[in-house]
């Protein structure tokens, strides 16, 4: 008796699984062979290019294989440092181009390409001008030229709604990375070649923040350091060619400045951003290159070369 119980139990499970899998078939209908699959997952794939295409880049969502070639981020929990960084910087170059003064209220989201090492970020953000205290929602495009290296286009930069097409990212530039110089940039000399920016004129022109802390980060991405908060970084003076003004179109920028995160920079606290800016005035493309090194470095060079000389 009780081993017919125990078959009678079994033979209802059995009955049971293949209830759930004729259910299933009719809820899925019949399967499809390997041609009706891909003729399924091309007819997904053109509609999610003819979306990404459509929308440049902005408005997309994950794709729907498992090739994702462009991955969207919602910032509603916060947003990463180099997002932010670079909505900065497409609100800069518009205000550049614009002369205005809009300024970076909170990042909507973005999106970002995946599976190279050299990204592109497609950001929303909400901007605000406080001449008025209006709110707009702003779109930048912001590429990576280099991995690990502060080497970065920006090619778009607009307000939502406006129909300036999106420029070419191949535009040939042939302007070189820009190196320290053998004069010491922070030193008033009688050669006049740089000149020193004031501390009202670095409170009036908070782009230069900008551009140090876009040179510390775009070169500092290893995971020890990635999430290391920038607020320590401490600008110490700023110096210009002395035949260049603040707002020229092609600019050399020498940063000397303090970082006390040990985790990124060791001791060796005291350092120095050289940041070259070029400006498009045809594009409005916006181009920002250079590198960060140690102060004592450059010490070092020169007193090398010049026991050389003796």
């Amino acid at each position: 008796m009780g081993r017919k119980v125990i078959m009678g139990r079994r033979q209802m499970v059995k009955i049971g699984r293949r209830q759930q899998r004729r259910w299933r078939k009719e809820k899925m209908g019949p399967r499809m062979g390997e041609k009706e699959k891909k003729e399924r997952q091309d007819q997904l794939m053109a509609r999610y290019y003819e979306t990404l295409i459509k929308s440049e880049g902005f408005d997309v969502t994950a794709a729907p294989i498992y090739m994702n070639p462009i991955r969207p981020y919602h910032c509603d929990d916060g947003c990463c440092d180099l997002a932010l960084l670079y909505a900065r910087m497409g609100l800069h170059r518009y205000n550049l181009f614009q002369g205005k003064k809009l300024q970076l209220s909170r990042v909507k989201k973005y999106n970002k390409t995946s599976c190279t090492p050299i990204n592109s970020y497609y950001i929303t953000l909400v901007a605000e001008d406080p001449d008025c205290g209006s709110l707009q929602t702003f779109q930048t495009k912001v590429r990576e030229i280099s991995s690990c290296k502060f080497d970065l286009k920006c090619t778009v930069a607009r307000l939502l709604g406006e129909t300036k097409k999106t420029i070419d990212d191949e535009i040939d530039d042939d302007h070189p990375l820009p190196e320290l110089p053998q004069e010491d940039p922070f030193v008033v000399d009688g050669t006049n070649r740089f000149n020193l920016l004031t501390d009202s004129e670095l409170e009036d022109n908070d782009w230069i923040r900008l551009y140090l802390e876009l040179a510390v980060a775009t070169t500092n991405r290893s995971l020890a350091v990635k999430n290391e908060s920038l607020t320590n970084l401490k600008i110490m003076k700023v110096a210009t060619e002395s035949s260049q003004e603040l707002g020229d179109f092609d600019a050399v920028f020498y940063i000397e400045y303090e970082d006390s995160c040990e985790a990124r920079v060791g001791k060796d606290v005291h350092r120095v951003a050289i940041v070259r800016r070029i400006l498009d005035k045809q594009s409005e493309l916006l181009c920002l290159r250079g590198h960060n090194q140690s102060i004592n470095k450059s010490a070092a060079m020169e007193a090398g070369s010049s026991s050389a000389q003796d």
